[in-house]
């Protein structure tokens, strides 16, 4: 009998497990790596977490400040660094409204609820893109302390870390009261005490269920929610904050109901009359407040780069003063006006002011700056060189910063200076540019119809109050109410092949890093208006063209409205200047003698400024040009 013995082996131990046990090793595995890494990333940005100085939470707020295109400082943002609320300041429903609003779990999380964050994370990696945020009130002013810009995983990884760390140092009202001082209200405001001042003319302590409510609804979009730009809109948020309040258990049914129907009464105590220190802040305050959906959250303390000349700004507001003292006193003529002249020749002009016959009983600003019921004028001066055009390089909006009002944000009935945009009616696809009567806003009008003409101006999507149907002749001759500054945009426009160019002051912001947060990058501005019909509306009446020569408008406006010149070139600069008494009621506003010297005097000044603003914009070039030539090697 034959024997053949078994060969001796050893058996792996993964042989001897089942497939479902396979499974769940490399399951298992897999998990584990995961988990390193999981780890690893945490432990990466707790590093980062780390090197960010604490203290900063608890400072104060930096100045914001206001350049020129050459880096000059021109004027400070805020008049006062904004100060901070105590806990015992913040009424019980304003600390609820934003709890409420907010984080409704402020006071029980660590600084993050991981939930979710789990759930945004899971959501923007299934959109393959940055869609839900998971911000906790301790994250926003993580974000706004140390300025965290961008929508990425990376960002919202240092965040959580970093609020994380802030809720281990500080406690929650010492959070709570960091956050609703450094956030921003719109309107200029930063911090809650500048908003119930602002708003409601209230110490933060005074704030009512109400008010509480309507702000704490209006800081997620301050240019939309806010109460001064749109009622309707701020009612409709305050709404929302105190359903949520309700749901949170933090008010009554009764307290609900009567609060949503309670009107926002606004009471603004400090306004941009007290706060700003020029017309280029107001016009930057407005612009920043437009500009609030683009940028980062951030909490002052940064760095506007304008269009601005500074040289141009100062020159052009003692220009202005001149020129309206030369109506106001008959023996005074600015020496700009008759410079090259000889002797013979100043005289002979400064005699010819003089003859000019002036209303009797004409208010002169006298040395007390006295500003109700005197003349006034604001000047705006705009590039119109390629890839600059509807940049602001200087502006002035009256008299004296000192009355708070920028007249280019006021309205005056346009006359015959909005013919251009009727013709441009008769010029559109289907219609036929023999409508045209140059000498007549009426006939032309009436050529093309009411609803033709109402139907472009509200596709223009302005606030201009058109008149009714019964009343069409004043919609062709001018006759309703738009903003000067809609009105100077329009006609550059019009003189730009139809482009909508915003005209914009601002440049680029930094924040207190020096890490740039907005930039005005050149664009292909679409068409406002058709591209042939403005071309051919550039070159007629009542815009004045010669060969080789700038495009000049020179109208009186209608019904006391004052006066309205443009003086625009390609390539260089466009200047538009208005001349008048803000009240068109004024007894002197619609005066025979006034119309003359008020055209005479309004294209000189016009004059004056082009002349100015090509002068220093070709010493810039020229300067540019030689800087870069000493330093090419």
């Amino acid at each position: 009998m034959f024997y053949s013995p078994t060969p001796n082996r050893r058996k792996s131990w993964y042989r001897l497990l089942s497939i479902g046990q396979k499974k769940l090793i490399i399951i298992g595995f897999f998990m584990g790596v995961l988990l390193a890494v999981f780890i690893g990333i945490l432990s990466i940005y707790a590093y980062r977490a780390m090197q960010y100085d604490l203290d900063k939470v608890s400072q104060g707020l930096g100045s914001s400040v206001l350049y020129d295109s050459e880096n000059s400082p021109m004027a400070s943002l805020s008049e006062n660094t904004p100060s901070f609320a105590s806990r015992d300041e913040l009424p019980r429903h304003l600390v609820n409204a934003f709890v409420a609003r907010e984080d409704e779990k402020f006071f029980e999380h660590s600084g993050v609820v991981f939930t979710s964050v789990l759930r945004s994370v899971v959501r923007n990696i299934m959109s393959m893109r940055y869609e839900q945020g998971a911000s906790t009130i301790t994250m926003q002013l993580t974000r706004n302390v140390y300025e965290l810009s961008g929508k990425s995983m990376d960002r919202k990884l240092l965040e959580t870390m970093l609020a994380q760390r802030i809720e281990r140092r500080f406690d929650k009202y010492t959070i709570l009261e960091q956050y609703l001082s450094r956030i921003f209200y719109g309107q200029n405001c930063y911090g809650i005490k500048a908003a119930a001042r602002h708003y409601f003319g209230k110490e933060v302590k005074e704030l009512d269920l109400v008010e509480s409510a309507t702000l704490a609804g209006l800081v997620r979009a301050p240019s939309l929610f806010n109460p001064v730009r749109s009622m309707e809109n701020a009612m409709e948020v305050k709404a929302e904050t105190l359903q949520r309040m309700l749901e949170c258990g933090m008010i009554s049914q009764e307290e609900c109901d009567a609060a949503t129907k309670a009107p926002i009464v606004l009471n603004r105590g400090t306004t941009e009359k007290d706060t700003t220190g020029s017309y280029a802040v107001m016009w930057c305050h407005k612009e920043l407040d437009e500009l609030s959906a683009e940028l980062p959250e951030y909490t002052g303390g940064i760095s506007v780069v304008s269009s601005m000349l500074l040289p141009l700004q100062q020159y052009m507001e003692k220009a202005v003063e001149d020129a309206l003292i030369t109506i106001e006193k008959p023996g005074y003529l600015p020496a700009a006006w008759v410079a090259g002249q000889s002797p013979e020749e100043v005289e002979a002009t400064r005699k010819s002011f003089a003859r000019m016959r002036r209303p009797k009983g004409m208010k002169i600003r006298g040395e007390d700056n006295d500003l109700k019921d005197v003349l006034q004028c604001c000047v705006l001066v705009v590039d119109t060189r390629r890839n600059q055009r509807g940049r602001v390089l200087a502006m002035v909006g009256g008299r004296s910063v000192s009355d708070g009002i920028d007249r280019w944000q006021g309205k005056v009935r346009p006359g015959r200076a909005s013919a251009p945009f009727l013709f441009c009616c008769a010029c559109m696809p289907g219609g036929d540019d023999l409508h045209i009567v140059a000498r007549s806003t009426e006939v032309t009008g009436k050529r093309i119809g009411y609803d033709v003409v109402s139907s472009f101006y509200k596709s223009l999507e302005l606030p201009i109050e058109l008149p009714p149907r019964e009343q069409e002749l004043y919609l062709y001759n001018g006759l309703f109410q738009i903003r000067r500054l809609d009105l100077a945009r329009l006609l550059f426009c019009m003189q730009n092949e139809g482009r909508a160019y915003r005209l914009s002051l601002i440049s680029s912001i930094w924040n207190h890093s020096r890490e740039m947060v907005y930039l005005n990058e050149p664009e292909k501005a679409p068409e406002y208006f058709r591209r042939q019909s403005a071309t051919a509306v550039s070159t007629l009446p009542p815009f004045q063209v010669a060969e080789g020569k700038p495009v000049i408008m020179n109208e009186a406006l209608p019904e006391g409205s004052g006066h309205w010149t443009m003086i625009y070139r390609n390539k260089a600069v466009c200047t538009f200047v208005w001349m008048g008494y803000d009240d068109p009621a004024h007894p002197l506003a619609s005066a025979r003698e006034l119309k003359p010297l008020l055209s005479r005097v309004s294209m000189n000044l016009a004059r004056e400024v082009f002349d100015k603003a090509r002068e220093l914009l070709r010493a810039q070039t020229d300067s540019a040009s030689k800087l870069q030539k000493n330093t090419t090697p």
